[in-house]
């Protein structure tokens, strides 16, 4: 019973990762308006292997709820963001069984970061006038802790990246199939997560990810390099 109650812990901070993020396809759209809001919206389908798992685990859960796993993890981020003095208009929804999509408005994004616990020092994100940097390696990935609060649960972090540093991607995905089935590998395998970034101007350059417009910026990677962050997870626009 104890071990079916960490492996269900386990799924649901894996499946409600950044930015909400595993088993599942992530893309996320932040446009900065030159005046005024700015404004973000999101949508993202959980695999169905996750979603039978999920399921099936909560059953065995003595904290079993009658609200479905995932609609709890939504509605607690949802919580969160409407908790921040930067943001405005929040609203989530449940579009079917394995897809939602959501939307706010933000004053400050880098001041949202800061209010959801990355601290006034924080260096995971930097919003300049003219520009937009992220970077997440294993020297800041604390601050990104009290963020995302799952992060920090023991039954977590055996599978996040501070106690995988050196393992290989074949290694740790051997684990998941270990804990998950032969089903497991694969769904992670394709979890993509990508943010576009819309500017207020025309783009001037880049590193990493793409220009699809003039003043669209494209970034994406597995989630795979999220579990291991075995390099920094990085990129910056300019306009």
């Amino acid at each position: 019973m104890k071990r079916r109650k960490q492996i269900t812990r386990l799924l649901i901070a894996v499946l409600a990762s950044l930015v909400l993020v595993s088993g599942c396809t992530i893309t996320e759209n932040i446009s900065f308006k030159q005046t005024g809001y700015h404004y973000s919206d999101f949508d993202f389908t959980v695999e169905d292997f996750f979603i039978a798992v999920l399921e099936d685990f909560s059953e065995f859960d003595p904290e079993n709820e009658d609200i479905p796993l995932m609609d709890k993890a939504i509605g607690d981020f949802e919580k969160a963001l409407q908790y921040s003095p930067t943001t405005r208009n929040v609203g989530l929804k449940k579009l079917d069984e394995h897809s939602y999509e959501g939307v706010f408005e933000f004053s400050n994004l880098q001041r949202l970061i800061t209010d959801l616990g990355a601290g006034e020092n924080q260096s995971l994100l930097d919003i300049g006038e003219h520009s937009m940097t992220f970077f997440l390696s294993m020297d800041n990935y604390d601050q990104l802790v009290p963020v995302i609060p799952f992060l920090a649960d023991e039954n977590f972090e055996a599978f996040g990246p501070v106690y995988n540093q050196g393992l290989s991607e074949a290694d740790y995905l051997e684990m998941i199939s270990f804990m998950l089935g032969e089903e497991g590998p694969p769904a992670i395998e394709r979890s993509v997560i990508t943010l576009r970034v819309n500017t207020p101007k025309e783009i001037t350059s880049f590193s990493n990810g793409k220009k699809v417009a003039q003043r669209v910026y494209e970034f994406s990677f597995p989630l795979i390099d999220f579990l291991l962050l075995a390099e920094p997870i990085t990129f910056t626009v300019r306009w």
